[in-house]
């Protein structure tokens, strides 16, 4: 015997066996009753909820011999007729493969004969909105005046494809999504049908991974009990959907809070390994923070809220769903996947640099509470920020260490807008726009990212200022300032200098320099030697340190 795939053999027949579509099959099944049918219907809805089944049953039920209570009897000659797809009076046709001229105008052509054995004849025209214009044109006065004994029953996914003028002419049903218990029941009892041993958390991912379609879930189904041979668990689903499980995503996140960086890295090269699906991936993280919100809303504890921060959570949601739509224009995906990471672990940071800096500030209020002694704050506050964290904030010992770089940003800030023009601001203002499109590695994608926090505010042919509000990595661009120069001067091809502001004192400067030129002062250049081969040497000398410490590590 030929095998029959599982969403064939159980599909419905009756009324009765539909699935989640009580409102349409209610509403249905007494336009029967009180013998009020329209002579034209159109099911709106997503893929596998049952549009064309329904269509199937209801056509089978109108002209049922012996119907009873708006339910066809099923032992009629046109039940078993139309149970075994004889019956020539109700014509299926999909309007995907079907969708021109010549096929509506053959409709237009046959509607008139009456119909071989059944009271009425009805066509069911799937997809319809694949129809051309033409032939949405040719159908339209057949749809809205047909004989008699002619019912149409039309069937859509993209019902803002259908024109207005066929959808007005129709009685519309919405279909719904299958909620997710009526699908767990559906799937156990075809399982029990079939001796499909399953377990409870397969089932639930199988219905989470078919978003609402009862015949997406048992398609699934079938293909797990082909793979598994009747066997199936968690893993063999999340095997074959390349999803992964919640531990994976749980796992992944103790290493960016724990900085455990390779073994990040190492478990992201394992899911390319396991032909994971980075687009899944990425949707899954997404539901797994919100869960993660929502009991820290609920309960205000949550580790992993804790660890990174509420507000960084929000905004790695939202980073999330900004690379899905280039995730899925990418051929390498992994890449964007791996770039995320790369962010969480700066947003990780950022929270740790601001719990300490809390603390810092809550020691200094209660040694001046007690005693209002500044060598008393200043040792407690130098015994906190001992943990690797001195060089982050914003003090007076930051202020030192950058000062060269402030030097540098005033004089760079007075020669560009010296010399600023329009025509260069937008010329870097599209060449940014266009900048992600037009990166080469990992390198140049972390500077881009860097540099999205940024905002050009004016330029001149040889230089660009930026600003940024966030004044948590003011200092990692200036970390930076050479790698982000090479970026610009590789990409646009020629020499340029690069100023970064926080937006605040951008204001002061940007007034300052604006009366300036409205006096008509001219306005000097200086020289920036001097100080860039001070930031040069600077910075030398912080490389060979750190190059120290790696021979000492090894």
């Amino acid at each position: 015997m030929v095998y029959q795939a599982l969403y064939r053999k159980y599909r419905p027949s009756t009324f009765d066996e539909v699935c989640g579509q009580s409102i349409v099959v209610n509403t249905l099944k007494n336009a029967i009753n009180n013998n009020k049918l329209s002579h034209a219907y159109l099911f709106i809805g997503p893929r596998g909820t049952g549009k064309t089944s329904i269509a199937k049953i209801f056509a089978k039920t109108i002209n049922c011999e012996s119907q009873k209570n708006g339910c066809s009897c099923e032992k009629c000659d046109i039940c078993k007729m139309c149970n075994n797809n004889e019956n020539v009076d109700i014509i299926e046709m999909d309007a995907a493969s079907n969708n021109g001229v010549d096929e509506i105008r053959e409709i237009k052509n046959h509607v008139s004969l009456m119909p071989t054995f059944s009271k009425y004849k009805i066509y069911i025209i799937d997809e319809v909105h694949m129809l051309s214009a033409g032939a949405f044109n040719a159908l339209l006065k057949t749809l809205e005046e047909p004989p008699k004994h002619v019912i149409f029953i039309l069937a859509t996914t993209e019902i803002q494809k259908v024109p207005l003028t066929i959808i007005s002419r129709c009685q519309n049903f919405e279909f719904k999504s299958i909620p997710k218990n009526l699908m767990t029941e559906k799937i156990k009892y075809i399982c029990t049908k079939e001796n499909i041993k399953i377990s409870d958390d397969a089932i639930e991912q199988i219905c989470i991974d078919s978003s609402g379609g009862l015949r997406d879930a048992i398609g699934l189904l079938d293909q797990l009990n082909s793979y598994t041979n009747g066997d199936i668990n968690l893993d063999d689903v999340l095997l074959l959907n390349g999803r992964i499980s919640v531990d994976n995503i749980k796992k992944l996140f103790n290493f960016i809070i724990d900085n455990d960086i390779n073994s990040l890295f190492d478990l992201s090269n394992q899911f390319e390994n396991d032909g994971k699906d980075y687009i899944f991936i990425c949707e899954d993280i997404i539901k797994y923070l919100k869960n993660n919100l929502i009991d820290f809303q609920k309960n205000n504890i949550n580790e992993l809220v804790s660890s990174i921060g509420k507000e960084n959570i929000i905004n790695i949601i939202f980073d999330f769903n900004d690379y899905l739509s280039k995730m899925r224009n990418s051929k390498n995906k992994k890449i964007f996947f791996d770039l995320l990471l790369i962010k969480i672990l700066e947003y990780k940071r950022t929270n740790v640099r601001a719990i300490d800096k809390k603390i810092i500030d809550n020691k200094e209020s209660d040694f001046d509470e007690k005693n209002n002694s500044e060598i008393n704050v200043e040792e407690n506050k130098e015994e906190i920020i001992d943990n690797d964290q001195k060089s982050d904030f914003k003090d007076e010992k930051n202020n030192e260490k950058y000062k060269f770089y402030e030097e540098l940003m005033n004089i760079r800030l007075n020669n560009i807008l010296a010399e600023a023009d329009k025509e260069s601001l937008n010329n870097y203002l599209t060449f940014k726009n266009d900048l992600e499109n037009n990166l080469d590695n990992l390198d140049e994608r972390k500077i881009f990212n860097l540099l999205l926090d940024c905002t050009i505010k004016a330029g001149s042919k040889d230089g660009i200022i930026l600003t940024t509000s966030n004044n948590n990595i003011l200092y990692e661009l200036y970390d930076d300032l050479f790698s982000i120069e090479s970026l610009f001067i590789n990409k646009l091809n020629k020499e340029l200098n690069i100023c970064i502001y926080d937006n605040s004192n951008w204001e002061i400067k940007r007034k300052i320099y604006v009366e300036k030129i409205k006096n008509k002062e001219k306005i000097e250049l200086l020289d920036e030697k001097e100080v860039l081969d001070k930031i040069k040497e600077s910075k030398s000398e912080k490389k060979s340190e750190f190059d120290d410490l790696l021979e000492i590590g090894e």
